[in-house]
C-alpha cells in the first residue's frame, strides 16, 4: 500500500449568487441561481410554479467583483 500525501484544500473557482422566494402556494422556500430576468420558478416541494422578481445585475455583478468571484471569500487561515 501506497502512503499519499494529504490533499491540499480546493480554492473557489467562481461565485454565484442564489436567492430565495417564497412559494405563494405552500410557503416553502424555493432558491434560485439570481435572476436577472423575470422568471417562473417551479417549488421543490409542491412542484407549482410561481413568477418571480429579478434581482439587480448591477447588485450581483457589484457582489462578485467585490470578492473577486470567490477568491476573496477564502477564509484567511487556507491562503
Amino acid at each position: 500500500m501506497s502512503t499519499s500525501s494529504p490533499l491540499t484544500p480546493s480554492k473557489p473557482l467562481g461565485l454565484e449568487m442564489i436567492v430565495y422566494y417564497g412559494c405563494p402556494h405552500c410557503g416553502r422556500k424555493t432558491p434560485l441561481l439570481a435572476p436577472t430576468q423575470p422568471a417562473m420558478a417551479q417549488c421543490d416541494a409542491c412542484g407549482r410554479q410561481f413568477p418571480v422578481a429579478p434581482v439587480d445585475e448591477r447588485t450581483v455583478r457589484f457582489v462578485k467583483t467585490m470578492l473577486a468571484n470567490g477568491h476573496a471569500a477564502v477564509d484567511p487561515d487556507y491562503v
